[in-house]
């Protein structure tokens, strides 16, 4: 009964999240029945019920006040514009597609769209496997007790595979949507935030792990498998 009434809850935050985040604003831009918006939540829902997945099974994640990254100056500021920046990324995003979507020809527009479902398809399954692979070591910013350092699977070719599913969810958000505008900023608020937060990580490790992660960083890449 426990597990289902927190599966239950962290759900409907869930819900309320992607509520706030395109249903909100594809309502007041009156586009919240067009296809793409409809594809977008349910993706949404589907990627973040990774999350949900390993809240339910291993336990809330560890308090804000203990993720490294807020301790540090450099980390407050990045988390300040990851909240503004990748909130306000979602509401231009749909208001730009609101005014622009006849703008296009029809091939682009197909174009985009494929690209886009494609992207946030692939990221969907990155997620999931990325998250189930670290299980209860998928948390915040911080070095769990008796905490090991995850190489196998996905994590054999690239380090930071959750970033990277974020980050292809959002640019096929853009490309769904047809928002060049919303891509820049996308563009300028990961390089800040993911940038800050892969520096302090890879930190981390390396002082909890040594030799053992600096071996790890120079057998794979950190977010795209033989290119970064």
């Amino acid at each position: 009964m426990k597990f289902f009434m927190r599966f239950i809850a962290i759900s409907l935050s869930l819900i309320g999240l992607i509520s706030l985040l395109i249903l909100l604003p594809a309502y007041l831009s009156n586009t919240i029945s067009n296809w793409q918006i409809i594809f977008l939540a349910i993706s949404y829902f589907i990627f973040f019920m990774a999350t949900v997945w390993r809240t339910t099974k291993y336990g809330n994640l560890a308090k804000h006040s203990e993720d490294q990254q807020i301790k540090k100056l450099s980390g407050r500021f990045a988390s300040i514009v990851a909240i503004i920046g990748f909130g306000g990324f979602h509401w231009l995003a749909i208001y730009d597609y609101s005014i622009c979507q006849t703008s296009l020809s029809s091939k682009t527009n197909i174009l985009f769209s494929v690209i886009g479902v494609s992207l946030i398809s692939s990221a969907i399954v990155i997620n999931h496997i990325a998250v189930k692979t670290l299980g209860k070591f998928f948390d915040r910013l911080i070095i769990k007790n008796q905490h090991q350092l995850v190489t196998t699977g996905i994590y054999s070719k690239i380090r930071h595979p959750i970033y990277t599913s974020y980050i292809m969810l959002f640019i096929g958000f853009s490309m769904v949507l047809q928002s060049l505008l919303s891509c820049l900023v996308l563009s300028i608020v990961s390089l800040i935030w993911f940038g800050n937060r892969i520096r302090l990580e890879e930190e981390m490790l390396e002082q909890e792990f040594g030799k053992n992660y600096q071996i790890y960083q120079q057998q794979t890449k950190r977010l795209i498998p033989f290119v970064f």
